[in-house]
């Protein structure tokens, strides 16, 4: 009797996965925001700026917020960063208070982004 062997998952070859970029930001504001307001804003402003087609091309994506610091990092598809940092410029409230999405850079790993914008603002 054979034993059935076992299937290896599969998955994408690195050629035809989507290539992202990573946005670093900071919010100027009244009062401290939370993650939940900010991913709300981010989406918003993406909706209203680009459009349902245009958010779903650029898929944007809050991956991390600090809300000590009130810093935070956005995955992008690389073809449409520029898409949503303008979108972020145009935000000017979260529930009623002013603020202010001031992009810090722009990097193609987490890691080289937290290093090199990051780390002032006591990320690791």
């Amino acid at each position: 009797m054979q034993m059935p062997m076992r299937e290896k998952p599969k998955y994408l070859p690195p050629t035809l996965r989507d290539k992202h970029r990573y946005i670093a930001f900071q919010l100027i504001g009244e009062r401290p925001f939370k993650r939940e307001e900010v991913k709300r804003a981010i989406w918003d402003a993406c909706l209203s700026t680009l459009g349902i087609l245009g958010s779903a091309r650029a898929k944007p994506w809050l991956i991390k917020f600090d809300e000590k610091s009130q810093t935070g990092i956005i995955r992008v598809d690389r073809k449409h960063v520029e898409d949503i940092r303008f979108a972020l410029t145009l935000v000017t409230h979260i529930n009623g208070s002013w603020v202010i999405f001031r992009t810090i850079g722009v990097s193609g790993t987490i890691k080289r982004l937290k290093i090199k914008f990051l780390k002032e603002f006591g990320w690791r």
